[in-house]
């Protein structure tokens, strides 16, 4: 397994599939990233070994280049090292980017199988993080970037049935090729524990944030709810917590000092799981701002089924993946509009009857439909066609 856009460590999607894999009776090898305090190498599980390379965070077009080209060329060294000292059978690449089909190659000439899972749109990422109408160069080589991981794949993993009609309608593949796994939480992991103290000191409604603090995730519209609630409509009763790291932390925080909201935001940065699982069971009210954008709106955020296995109300974007995943365990605002995803968290703020029946809702409906075990068949069917059904 292969991941290019950041560590094993936090990822807990590409842990809870090798996990999964490994209790199924496969042996596992996952090549990522490094972050500062990862090892180069490390065991867990038993059978799942994790190799990690070093990779710089770069910005603007260049920098990406090299990024990337770090990438494939520590990539293309690590699984080699891979295949001579342990051997695979299936090379199973987690995008973003839609690069490592080239790595890749020289293997499916040995018979071995390549799995594509498809975390991100990474075309629709481009177009989100631009004017949306600007298909320029750019676009068309992600395109045609991610026409070569279709094309080369045994089996395809989808996040979503959006993700899933894209494969087929974009990518080429049957319907046959493609399976669903869903971002669905464990729930021997995301359950509640006892609350942070410290947090519960001032007795306000703490609303609360987990996840990636990058462009796309849309942080800064919480940001700027939480200054309307605060300063504009004199609701310094209600607190906010952000929990997680990214390129946009340390900007939105000292963006958060500049407005003068320091005495009811805090920042936690990425915190170990006990931590964060005791922060988040603190919160009252959960939050997804992610805008509506080509990539969000066909996505479906981890951090809203985490919220949903805690029990924690959700207010969110009205967006057409979060609306399949939270049902009537959400409040939606206007897509984009941070006054009403003001209006909607201090509603919430006001209705603890509410509050305790939306979060019960979204308890009920990880636990019925959503969890991971209800995920693990379709990724053990993804192998089992790779190995025995495809032809390619």
């Amino acid at each position: 397994m292969f991941i290019e856009d950041g560590s094993l460590t936090y990822d807990n999607r590409v842990i809870r599939e090798a996990s999964a894999l490994v209790e199924a009776g496969w042996d596992v090898t996952v090549i990522s990233p490094k972050y500062p305090e990862d090892p180069f190498y490390k065991t867990m599980h038993g059978h799942l070994r994790a190799y990690f390379y070093p990779k710089p965070n770069a910005e603007g077009t260049i920098g990406h280049i090299i990024e990337h080209s770090i990438s494939l060329l520590f990539g293309s060294l690590l699984t080699s090292w891979v295949f001579f000292r342990h051997n695979f059978s299936v090379f199973h690449a987690c995008n973003p980017m839609d690069i490592l089909w080239m790595i890749f190659l020289p293997y499916k000439w040995l018979g071995k199988k390549f799995i594509f899972d498809q975390h991100d749109l990474c075309p629709e990422l481009f177009l989100s993080r631009q004017d949306e109408k600007r298909k320029g160069l750019f676009y068309k080589i992600l395109l045609k970037l991610e026409h070569f991981s279709f094309k080369f794949a045994d089996s395809v993993i989808a996040t979503n049935e959006s993700y899933k009609e894209i494969a087929i309608k974009r990518g080429g593949k049957t319907a046959e090729e493609v399976f669903v796994v869903r971002n669905g939480p464990d729930l021997n992991k995301f359950h509640l524990v006892p609350p942070n103290q410290e947090l519960l000191k001032k007795g306000n409604t703490l609303i609360g944030y987990l996840g990636n603090m990058n462009i796309p995730d849309g942080v800064h519209n919480l940001l700027d709810a939480a200054f309307e609630i605060i300063f504009e409509r004199k609701r310094g009763d209600i607190s906010f917590v952000f929990i997680g790291g990214g390129p946009q932390q340390s900007e939105l925080a000292v963006m958060s000092s500049q407005r003068g909201l320091d005495d009811n935001i805090l920042f936690t940065g990425r915190i170990p799981d006990d931590e964060m699982l005791s922060t988040l069971s603190s919160c009252d009210i959960c939050v997804q701002p992610d805008p509506l954008n080509p990539l969000n709106d066909k996505s479906t955020m981890n951090k809203v089924m985490e919220y949903m296995a805690l029990e924690k109300p959700v207010i969110a974007f009205d967006l057409k993946e979060t609306r399949v995943s939270c049902g009537e365990a959400a409040l939606y605002a206007m897509p984009n509009d941070v006054s009403d995803l003001a209006e909607k968290i201090i509603f919430l703020a006001d209705n603890d009857t509410l509050r305790n029946e939306i979060g019960l809702r979204g308890r009920k409906r990880i636990e019925s439909q959503l969890a991971w075990k209800y995920s693990v068949p379709n990724l053990v069917d993804a192998y089992e066609h790779a190995i025995y059904d495809s032809h390619q």
